[in-house]
């Protein structure tokens, strides 16, 4: 094990609940991502928090109305600290055996045989350290004592060097959870890393079981992605290494068409403007935005032009919705917030200005008007005409930049 002694800056809340657990004789950290991020100079989303407390235990030390325990296939504990949430996970070893018994009696026959089903085997910091999927996730930082503990002693250097690495055997991680094909190639679209090449044809191998995974996790995937700055990219790497076709198959069929081109345009439009803090990361109109070539497709529309309305349009939409981004059964609040949007989206884009006080009033106007304007820039290359028409309407202002500002390198 490798052993650094940096200074890292840490949120607040984060240092007093790793605080607090080791003032009452547990082993904690900081975990993760947000190690990687630091050390990257990015500004982490959230710090995850590992120890060796149970979650009764941690529980215990911050009181039932400040922690949560929650989750079955792995459960953890979600603690409130001066209101902010942050998830604290126990250090977990290999599954036990009762696992492997269940397998002996054929009842997880129809799995892949290492697939992890469940994850409540709890052990140590090092143990826990190598049941995690790649070295740039698997550092752990103590801020008390501003120490970085790499038990794979790569962690660091594949951070500083951009490599995707899986911890051990990666044919094995990766039938042990097969999403972290797709979290492989997250960290490649993200953060234009390079697959190592083990890892890599461990991925091709593999590909396929991607399937095997739970649909809820995949769901929660995708919506992580849409909610990024790096949609496009995300699509066009997984795309590159073949994972498209499992994880949508919808988009991968029309891939390379000049619908499927204008859609990442427009993602590519939408994410500039949210990671300079213009718009909200709204998973919503990034679901509308995929749908809309699918619509112009339907009413045999080119890319850009949109449909007109009819009575069976609103229909229509829905399905689209919802076909677009299948197998994945998206949130319904966010599926109906995308069809709400794509309902009135082309009266805006035609210029309805007799329906303009109406239109201005729908709840789902400030969304509508986003993509509009995204339009507008990507079909028109300026939105001027388009904003002189619908103004920005002020209870959708949002205030804030993203400082990073890490996003973007101009699509080719």
């Amino acid at each position: 094990m490798k052993k650094t002694q940096l200074n890292l800056s840490v949120s607040r809340n984060a240092y007093e609940i790793v605080s607090q657990l080791q003032d009452n004789g547990y082993e904690a950290y900081i975990v993760g991502g947000a190690i990687r991020d630091l050390l990257l100079g990015r500004t982490p989303k959230d710090f995850d928090i590992s120890t060796s407390a149970t979650p009764e235990e941690v529980r215990g030390v911050f009181g039932r109305r400040h922690a949560r325990i929650i989750g079955k296939r792995f459960r953890l504990v979600h603690v409130y600290m001066n209101g902010e949430l942050f998830e604290v996970s126990t250090f977990r070893q290999a599954p036990d055996a009762e696992e492997q018994e269940n397998r002996k009696q054929g009842k997880l026959a129809d799995l892949p045989e290492h697939l992890i089903v469940s994850d409540n085997s709890f052990g140590s910091a090092e143990e826990d350290v190598w049941r995690r999927d790649f070295t740039v996730n698997a550092l752990f930082y103590n801020p008390v004592n501003c120490e970085i503990l790499d038990y794979t002693e790569y962690g660091v250097d594949d951070i500083n060097n951009g490599i995707v690495r899986a911890i051990g055997n990666p044919t094995l991680r990766f039938e042990e959870d097969p999403v972290r094909m797709l979290r492989a190639l997250k960290l490649v679209a993200q953060y234009d890393f390079t697959v190592e090449s083990e890892t890599e044809n461990a991925l091709f191998q593999q590909m396929h079981l991607i399937q095997c995974a739970a649909p809820s996790r995949l769901s929660l995937e995708l919506e992580k992605i849409l909610q990024s700055i790096y949609s496009d990219r995300h699509f066009e790497v997984f795309h590159d290494y073949g994972l498209l076709k499992y994880f949508l198959p919808e988009i991968d069929a029309h891939w390379g068409s000049g619908h499927i081109e204008y859609m990442l345009d427009m993602l590519y439009e939408r994410n500039c403007r949210v990671d300079e803090g213009e718009y909200r990361s709204s998973i919503s109109i990034a679901l509308a935005i995929i749908a809309i070539p699918f619509l112009e497709r339907a009413y045999g529309r080119e890319p850009g032009q949109l449909w007109d309305k009819d009575q069976d349009t609103n229909d229509l939409i829905s399905e689209v919705v919802s076909g677009a981004t299948a197998p994945h059964n998206m949130m319904v609040r966010m599926r109906m917030s995308a069809e709400k949007i794509l309902q009135i989206l082309p009266e805006l884009v035609f210029g309805a200005v007799s329906k303009r006080h109406q239109l201005m009033q729908n709840r789902s106007y400030p969304h509508a008007r986003e993509i509009g304007v995204i339009h507008s820039c990507v079909t028109r290359k300026s939105s001027s005409e388009f904003e002189a028409v619908w103004p920005f309407r002020s209870e959708a202002a949002f205030s804030g930049r993203n400082r990073n500002s890490s996003h973007k390198k101009k699509r080719q």
